[in-house]
């Protein structure tokens, strides 16, 4: 079938199982970069092994959009991120929202799924999205196929937001956005850019956390040298596998509130009047960014 190519600087959905497990151990070997994002479900779908169809219109939102597509009786419900990043989302009331998943160029957005689930589809930067013009019978594989991702990346997150540290979230949420929005071959040099397309109120409300927690554990980050920030809201990632082992626990990012060089609970770190200190870790540990 044909399908709108993705743009040139971006990268296709990594050729890895659907059922494989985004918070399985790292090997004992130095990791490659995107080892621990390697193992979220981004495999390659049928959309790139299906013959050649029409040619079906893309359709184009700027940022900051909700996404209105029908979704009963419509016989395209499926749509291809051509390019650009969906965040797939939850409104809780005037100002509380979760976001559910964030979508990249390559994924898939059922229509028809994200209106029983009551969510909403918002672009995040300048978006297009291809109908899926495909036979009956592909539509229904891919549709299911894309739940099942869906439904794994789901459970991946609960228990990141339930058992992981907000250092360990974030590195996790950063390396999963570079696997998504990374150019083409980005992987194969020691450090990856990508454009971050989630400002940290966004992120903030992916990963559970407040703005003020974001915004230290990636300055955090970048004094540690993990990450730097591009230009024009680019991100790079100076070392992914050093990332990805802070995403599992395997290294510990020292507190916030310690200066660098002085153990966590310093006398010099003791709590100031409006702002929160981290707790100092138990001996012979080193605390983490806490939420």
């Amino acid at each position: 079938m044909y399908m709108s190519p993705l743009p040139a600087d971006s990268r296709p959905l990594g050729p890895l199982p659907i059922n494989a497990s985004p918070l399985s151990p790292l090997p004992a070997a130095e990791p490659p970069a995107f080892a621990f994002e390697a193992r979220l479900p981004l495999p390659a779908g049928p959309l790139d092994r299906s013959p050649a169809l029409a040619p079906s219109p893309v359709l184009c939102w700027a940022t900051g959009l909700t996404v209105g597509l029908p979704a009963a009786g419509d016989t395209t419900p499926l749509y291809r991120v051509a390019k650009g990043c969906l965040a797939l989302m939850r409104q809780l009331d005037a100002e509380r929202r979760q976001i559910l998943d964030i979508l990249g160029p390559g994924r898939l957005l059922d229509a028809a799924m994200l209106a029983r689930l009551e969510g909403t589809a918002v672009t995040l930067a300048p978006t297009e999205l291809a109908p899926v013009a495909a036979p009956p019978e592909l539509c229904r594989r891919l549709r299911a196929e894309n739940q099942e991702l869906l439904l794994v990346r789901a459970l991946g997150h609960v228990t990141r937001l339930g058992r992981q540290s907000a250092g360990e979230r974030v590195a996790a949420a950063l390396l999963d956005l570079a696997a998504q929005f990374a150019p083409a071959g980005a992987a194969r040099g020691p450090a990856v850019g990508f454009p971050l397309h989630l400002g940290r109120g966004d992120l903030a409300d992916w990963l559970g956390l407040t703005l003020e927690t974001v915004s230290r554990c990636m300055s955090r980050l970048r004094e540690e040298g993990l990450i730097a920030f591009g230009r024009e809201g680019g991100l790079v990632l100076e070392d992914p596998a050093a990332l990805a082992r802070v995403a599992v626990g395997a290294r510990k990012v020292e507190a916030l509130y310690a200066a660098k060089g002085r153990p966590a609970g310093h006398p010099a770190d003791a709590r100031r009047p409006g702002r929160r200190t981290a707790r100092p870790a138990p001996s012979g540990e080193v605390a983490t960014c806490a939420p």
